[in-house]
């Protein structure tokens, strides 16, 4: 059907919006003459801003991340937009309210459940730069002098993915070992601005999300955190470097590297993880990393482990709106992804017995903080 108006709503984070595009892409594949809109939080819409397959970008300001009220009232009202004849087809793709039922421990298959129709383009984020974005970050290079350095480690030391607990203090200290060798340079890439006396500790925080894909350019290698600097490098503006990921293995949503290569049959030869550390640990591995990866990733590797403890809060959060059919589809997606077994249905029903401690929790806050 010609001239199809098509509503792609995916309103975050950085790294989640990278894996919609892979939906997008899919998308002007599946339907060639429509025109697709994409909802997305304005917090994030720079991430997909030049993309060749949406057509148009729709600001979302009233839902606040993990706003499940709001996100609700927009979902309601957008519905109504496609009953009224607004859209022909509408797509939610986040994880959030009855989509959590997709979640299988992988974000970016998870994600893809949200479109009913196979993804057969290829899954690389899609991210295009404009030439002052490029130019930023060659002038950073030029100004920092990074071509005299052999190694110009890119540090993501404040992801807001919840992957990892890093801070600002430990990024220092780790970036403070691995520059006592003259040849490497640390940059720190976060919102915070760093001021640090070494040339060789430098603050990345002047460059966007978009910009330090384009600095990635400049590095040879990645010290990550599961977050949107990592899938950025990933992306078609991006290059991807050696990395070594730190990572937290009690998060609730976790969503470590090594599971989504694997997923998707990517290599992984160029990855370490890291989750049981220190300083000294990340020291050790880096440098080796740096002269010999395939021994730092024998020495240093730690297995990610497999939990389904995510199963619980999802349960626990469809059963507050009584969304019992999306229950069954979280079973049966976990079931067809990881067969039978008796940890999830444990966190199943672990889930279950959460809703009547928590409501009451719940309801004496509310009444504690109305008295204050």
């Amino acid at each position: 059907m010609p001239n199809q108006n098509i509503l792609l709503v995916h309103l975050y984070s950085n790294g989640d919006s990278l894996y919609a595009t892979a939906v997008a892409q899919q998308i002007k594949y599946d339907y060639p003459s429509c025109k697709l809109t994409w909802a997305i939080a304005s917090f994030c819409k720079d991430i997909i801003a030049h993309n060749p397959f949406v057509d148009e970008i729709l600001e979302v300001n009233e839902v606040a991340k993990l706003d499940i009220v709001a996100y609700r009232k927009l979902k309601k009202r957008i519905l109504l937009e496609k009953q009224n004849g607004q859209w022909h087809e509408v797509f939610f793709t986040n994880l959030i309210d009855d989509n959590q039922a997709n979640y299988d421990g992988c974000t970016r298959a998870s994600t893809f459940r949200g479109y009913p129709k196979n993804i057969t383009v290829p899954i690389q984020p899609i991210l295009v730069l404009n030439s002052a974005e490029t130019q930023n970050a060659k002038d950073f290079a030029t100004f920092h002098q990074l071509e005299k350095y052999k190694n110009i480690v890119l540090f993501e030391f404040a992801p807001q993915s919840g992957q990892s607990q890093m801070t600002m203090d430990f990024a220092i200290q780790i970036a403070a070992l691995l520059t006592a060798k003259n040849d490497v340079a640390i940059i720190l890439s976060s919102a915070n601005k760093i001021n640090h006396p070494s040339p060789q500790i430098i603050d990345g925080s002047s460059l966007s999300l978009r910009e330090t894909a384009a600095l990635t350019h400049y590095c040879t290698f990645l010290l990550g955190a599961s977050s949107g600097i990592t899938w950025i490098s990933t992306s078609t503006a991006g290059k991807q470097l050696p990395m070594v990921q730190l990572l937290n293995a009690n998060t609730i949503w976790s969503n470590p590297i090594s599971r989504d290569f694997e997923r998707f049959n990517m290599p992984a030869d160029g990855l370490i993880e890291l989750i049981d550390f220190d300083s000294n640990t990340i020291q050790n591995c880096v440098s080796k990393a740096l002269v010999n990866f395939t021994e730092a990733k024998k020495k240093y590797h730690q297995q990610f482990p497999f939990s389904f403890k995510t199963t619980r809060y999802i349960v626990y959060n469809l059963l507050t709106y009584l969304q019992f059919k999306s229950i069954v589809r979280h079973i049966q997606i976990n079931r067809q992804v990881h067969g039978d077994k008796f940890a999830f249905y444990k966190e199943v029903l672990i889930g279950f017995v959460l809703l009547p401690f928590r409501l009451i929790s719940n309801t004496f806050k509310k009444r504690v903080l109305k008295r204050k």
